[in-house]
């Protein structure tokens, strides 16, 4: 750690915060994923493209930290983390204030010894086993130590958050602090064992449900960890501005590469094990998914479904599925205005391209 001082803009954030609005905010969240009644379609305002990884303007008067810089700082990672809070607190929207320690979608790629790096101000990347005899190996060796790889670090950032946040009452009642990205089974397996898994499906179905097994255990260790250091039922879980039905957040991007089928047989099964172990979860896919929309609404457990690419979907037709599922759909683009009358069910973020536009944008919410 280095000799960055958080505590200049702790203490601007900690003025800022309106408690009984940030908690109406969550309250009008939970309330649509329930598809109860609301006053009002909760929505998010933002510059942040969560998901996309770009950040298309900054709110005022806040630092910009490099992503190298925070990658190795936790109190840098702490305070760049907290960007979307104080944006929040600026724009006075439907966020949940949420933030986690962000090292990306290596925590359980290293924890199995995949070697991973951080370059530049890119996201770290993790290097897949390219042997199947390396992947073998690694299952005969069973679940890793919970600190192996960067993982022990992560534990240490989450301590130091709530270490830190604990000193400021406003603070310490209204951020939430989220899982780290532990991907999810298939995800995971991916990023062990490389493209082989795609391979292996037919090759080798066996070991791609044995891998799927030791992902799915490997997964569930880490929410399982992360609640008790957090002190927090597993009912509810926090991420990229949304409170979540469940402890759960699961990524199938790579799932897109499959059939509707093979989805059914080697993905299904162990996403439904993990979403109803952590009482429900979120699940996010990029691309279109035309092939398994319909399995990842049925899945039990599932409670949200987040678009990577909402510019694909047709709202209305993921809409009627979802809503006919009780899954709450966490729509990350933009929505026609004939669509006004569907309040619940549903969370709308609002990606601006600059902070003019979201603030202007923020101003119409009654």
């Amino acid at each position: 750690m280095t000799n960055f001082n958080p505590e200049p803009y702790l203490e601007k954030l900690e003025a800022l915060i309106d408690v009984e609005h940030v908690m109406a905010a969550e309250a009008r969240q939970e309330a649509a994923w329930r598809f109860e009644p609301v006053d009002r379609r909760p929505t998010i305002v933002t510059v942040r493209d969560d998901w996309g990884h770009h950040q298309h303007g900054f709110p005022p008067d806040w630092p910009q930290i490099p992503y190298s810089q925070t990658f190795r700082d936790p109190a840098k990672m702490l305070i760049s983390e907290l960007t979307r809070v104080y944006e929040g607190a600026l724009l006075k929207d439907d966020r949940s204030y949420t933030i986690r320690a962000n090292y990306g979608l290596i925590v359980l790629a290293s924890m199995v010894g995949c070697p991973y790096w951080q370059d530049q101000e890119n996201m770290p990347w993790a290097e897949a086993f390219t042997e199947i005899d390396d992947v073998k190996k690694m299952l005969d060796k069973g679940l890793p130590d919970i600190n192996s790889g960067i993982a022990g670090q992560i534990w240490e950032t989450e301590a130091y958050f709530r270490e830190t946040l604990a000193q400021y009452p406003h603070l310490s009642q209204t951020v939430r602090i989220g899982c780290p990205d532990a991907q999810g089974p298939f995800n995971t397996a991916v990023n062990i064992a490389g493209v082989n898994v795609y391979y292996l499906v037919k090759d080798d179905p066996d070991l791609v449900h044995h891998l799927m097994r030791f992902s799915t255990d490997l997964y569930l260790t880490v929410i399982r960890h992360h609640k008790q250091l957090m002190d927090e039922p597993m009912e509810v879980g926090y991420s990229f501005s949304y409170k979540i039905k469940g402890g759960g957040r699961m990524s199938d991007d790579s799932a897109v590469m499959m059939s509707g089928q093979m989805y059914e047989e080697f993905v299904k099964p162990y996403n439904a094990e993990a979403c109803q172990t952590t009482e429900g979860a979120l699940l996010h896919f990029c691309g279109k998914g035309d092939q398994f929309f319909d399995h990842m609404a049925t899945t039990p457990g599932v409670t949200a479904i987040q678009f990577g690419n909402p510019e694909m979907q047709d709202f209305m037709g993921r809409y009627e599925i979802a809503k006919e599922n009780k899954v709450c759909m966490l729509w990350d683009g933009d929505l026609p205005g004939a669509l006004d009358h569907i309040k619940t069910g549903v969370i709308h973020k609002r990606i601006a391209k600059t902070w003019s536009q979201a603030e202007a944008w923020a101003a119409q919410l009654p």
